[in-house]
């Protein structure tokens, strides 16, 4: 067994051992396996719309449901566009034959629905939700699921199931008469109604009943549903005001590092929430300790990399109470559901680049450590991406879904300049893709690499739509050099590479890191640290160095790699690269002239003396991109300054976004120093004039100056704090920032050199 092999042995069993669960707390890591409707049509939990705790077999997980097929806004028939107008409406199903409404009767066994003459205002009401195109949930008046276990038997059901989703679909009998058809997902059977159809023969001397089977109804439009469980966004006004001149500069900021997939990510069990969710907010954002254990007690990469400690505790209810998470500090729950990102977007957001991310090395440790990880998405980085790209789209699917039908959401993946700016024109939201990950290409030094699996690797990203890329991230692979760190990364650069990061003194123009020998957490325990001492898994570094820097730069596949990013007009990020492959890729940028060079969250190396490194300043007078790690506005003066009084020096648009990382295991922006005293008032009005109240999820009310940039969008609370208290300069840097993205990857994209 090799050293390294011993240093993962030992670490997983260090780390479960220390592993001590709250014996006052039941394990009910098994609810995750309750069925959602029992053998005889039962709901084994309470309705959504009371406190029962919502739960997902696996069959019924979002993550198993079949690709859905993506739609072009062009190609819906009218037919179509009518069925996915019925998203959000309220209505009674009527026989067009008959005249009878569908309505509830209760019986000894249960709630059954027929077709019955009786008034519109008596029979039963369902308010139509999307859970995705075309498909929908149908919720009566007392929160509960029209649902079917048995062919044309229709019940009601607690909670969701293939059984409570209505696949529609539309007829046109007359012009702008719409019939509908219900077929239900898990019997395959439509609603229908048998009735009896009198036939006259010869001149009407002989009248014979001929059984008639109807399954095309009306759709009654009714006011008094109860509406769908779901997020508000607070913010009125007319949203037209976002709409713009494609051909003239775009007003507006862009967050250029985010991460709304990373929920799928180390095998989809250490971000615990989704972004969006086919059976709404209470599955989207449930209660973590179906991800986490109880009381947080195996969110372990949580509870290390926010807290320092492994028996951190926490309250882990999720929707609709959210008594402790989504907070700044947390870094393992999502604070990206799809109606906090609309807030943002509704704020004067024009772009977001979405990094899709995965570390294999992370991501076996926890499925080795975390019971609750054994089974889940793969690890395998490519595979990741593929996967979350994937999980990308479907999410535009289901936001055009709850909007009216394809290319009616906000959220629109581009893939060009143009098409950004044409979505912006629109009044949308542009989402860039791009990829943060450690062993890009599965070229892990431990993997081998070739240039003919570079070429394979970047032709099929490019057309997947991804447009950014990281070289190198955390660790070394055999196209580039990272960054250094410490710690649990630098133990994961062992696992990665068979060894720890190896450096020297950093040249005199660069500020390095200071590296100690030893591993975390081990020089508390005595017995381990001899053991490790033994198999000599110990990093050792001269601690004379003030400054070390990481050997390691950019390898000739690493050049070819660069060069082939240019030739397709990909976007190169230098955060997280070692200094000696930044100046190498720097270097090649400046010999071909070109802009398309970035750095969106901070994650560089500086001058010795803390000023911006040369390098920095040269990717910026190339027309390079930069966003600072996003804090709070008071810093944000400082930070956005920084770059700007680079950037006012070159031709270039005076733009600088923020970059949130969040999702990214990085910590978010809590209230204002100041806040206190001098708070952001509520409710405010944005420059495009729309007007925000407080955020309100569920029972909780987020305020900006109590809780930070708990979740995605705080951001809009954060973009008008900026504006009144940053100065004119950094607000209007950031306002100009999604035109200096913009310009940036149009002068990248049209380079030929």
């Amino acid at each position: 067994m090799s050293k390294f092999s011993i240093l993962a042995v030992v670490l997983s069993l260090f780390i479960v051992g220390c592993e001590i669960l709250d014996d006052s707390q039941p394990n009910d890591i098994s609810d995750t396996f309750i069925p959602a409707i029992n053998a005889s049509g039962e709901t084994v939990k309470s309705s959504l719309y009371t406190s029962g705790d919502p739960v997902l077999t696996d069959a019924e997980d979002i993550n198993s449901e079949p690709d859905e097929p993506i739609q072009n806004a062009g190609t819906v028939s009218r037919t179509d566009g009518a069925v996915y107008q019925l998203a959000q409406r309220c209505v009674a199903i009527q026989s067009p034959a008959t005249g009878k409404f569908l309505t509830k009767t209760s019986t000894i066994t249960g709630d059954l629905f027929r077709f019955n003459n009786t008034s519109s205002g008596d029979a039963a009401h369902f308010y139509l939700k999307p859970a995705a195109l075309g498909k929908f949930l149908l919720t009566d008046k007392s929160g509960k699921y029209l649902a079917s276990l048995v062919p044309s038997t229709e019940t009601t059901a607690g909670i969701p199931s293939l059984a409570s989703e209505w696949e529609i679909s539309a007829s046109e009998p007359s012009a702008n008469s719409f019939h509908f058809k219900l077929k239900n997902r898990y019997t395959l059977h439509p609603i229908q109604l048998e009735h009896w159809v009198q036939r006259s023969w010869l001149w009407g001397l002989i009248k014979t009943w001929e059984l008639k089977r109807e399954q095309n109804f009306k759709l009654v439009q009714q006011n008094d549903c109860l509406p769908y469980p779901e997020i508000t966004v607070n913010v009125s006004g007319d949203r037209n005001a976002l709409k713009g001149d494609v051909n003239a500069p775009v007003r507006g900021f862009i967050d250029a590092h985010t991460h709304i997939t990373s929920n799928e990510f180390m095998g989809g069990k250490v971000v615990h929430g989704d972004p969006f969710h086919r059976w709404g907010v209470p599955y989207a954002l449930r209660d973590s300790k179906y991800s986490h254990g109880p009381n947080g007690s195996l969110d372990l990469i949580g509870n290390i990399y926010a807290f320092g400690k492994l028996d951190f505790r926490y309250d882990t209810r999720g929707w609709p109470d959210f008594p402790w998470w989504p907070n700044t500090t947390q870094l393992t729950h999502t604070g990206y559901y799809y109606k906090w990102i609309e807030r943002s977007w509704l704020s004067g957001q024009r772009m977001m680049v979405v990094y899709l991310v995965e570390n294999e090395v992370l991501c076996r440790a926890q499925r080795t450590i975390n019971p609750i990880a054994t089974i889940g998405n793969e690890c395998n980085e490519m595979e990741s991406v593929r996967f979350q790209a994937k999980r990308l789209r479907q999410m535009q699917d289901y936001i055009d879904a709850q909007y009216g039908g394809p290319g009616k959401g906000f959220f629109r993946i581009v893939s060009s300049p143009e098409d950004a700016r044409r979505v912006i024109a629109d009044g949308k939201l542009a989402v860039v893709m791009g990829v943060e990950v450690s062993e890009l290409f599965n070229c892990g030094e431990l993997d081998g690499c070739s240039i003919s699996k570079v070429e394979q690797g970047l032709n099929e990203l490019f057309n997947m739509g991804i447009r950014s890329l990281y070289i190198a991230h955390k660790f070394d692979n055999l196209l580039s050099g990272a960054i250094l760190e410490e710690g649990f990364i630098n133990v994961g650069e062992a696992l990665s590479t068979g060894h720890y990061y190896q450096t020297a003194e950093c040249y005199a123009d660069t500020g390095g890191k200071r590296m100690s020998a030893g591993l975390p957490f081990v020089g508390d325990l005595p017995f381990l640290s001899d053991l490790l001492a033994q198999a000599g898994v110990y990093p050792s570094y001269d601690q004379n160095i003030e400054n070390h820097c990481n050997v390691r730069g950019l390898s000739s596949l690493g050049v070819y790699l660069v060069n082939r990013m240019i030739d397709q007009g990909m976007l190169i990020e230098i955060d997280h690269l070692s200094a000696d492959a930044v100046t190498r890729v720097v270097d090649i940028a400046e010999a071909r002239n070109y802009s398309g060079v970035i750095s969106t969250h901070s994650y560089t190396h500086n001058a010795r003396n803390g000023d911006l490194h040369v390098n920095f300043r040269r990717m910026l007078n190339l027309g390079g991109f930069a966003s600072p790690y996003n804090s709070d506005a008071t810093n944000m003066m400082s930070r956005v300054g920084r770059y700007l009084d680079a950037i006012e020096s070159t031709p270039f648009v005076r733009g600088v976004g923020i970059g949130t990382d969040m999702g990214g295991l990085g910590g978010q922006a809590g209230p204002r120093g100041n806040a206190g005293s001098d708070p952001l008032l509520y409710p405010f009005t944005s420059e495009f004039g729309l007007t925000f109240d407080r955020q309100v999820s569920g029972n909780r009310t987020f305020d900006l100056n109590r809780n930070g940039l708990a979740h995605y969008g705080m951001v809009a609370d954060h973009i008008q704090d900026m504006r009144i208290r940053s100065g004119k300069r950094v607000y209007e840097a950031v306002m100009n920032s999604a035109e200096a993205y913009l310009t940036m990857w149009e002068r990248a994209a049209a380079n030929s050199n």
